[in-house]
């Protein structure tokens, strides 16, 4: 009993650590726009979620659009390919 106690303390004492050293890497996204630039130049972007239905947003002409399903709301990214 205290050999295994010992050994779960142990296991639990070199996980912790780790878990805090992981941290969220930097986003290479620039934020979206939602009002269309009227003397620049850009990107349309769209997609659509099954809950939220169509969504559109602009980028600027040199980055790639994607959309993110997965969150609540939808996140719309601009991604910056230079990053």
């Amino acid at each position: 009993m205290v050999r295994r106690l010992r050994w779960s303390l142990l296991v639990q004492l070199a996980v912790v650590p780790a878990a805090f050293a992981q941290q969220p890497a930097a986003s290479p996204d620039a934020p979206a726009s939602f009002l269309e630039p009227t003397n620049a130049a850009h990107r349309h972007c769209s997609g659509s979620c099954l809950k939220t239905g169509a969504l559109q947003w602009f980028c600027r002409p040199d980055q790639t659009c994607s959309i993110d399903c997965a969150t609540a709301p939808p996140k719309m990214h601009c991604h910056d390919p230079q990053r």
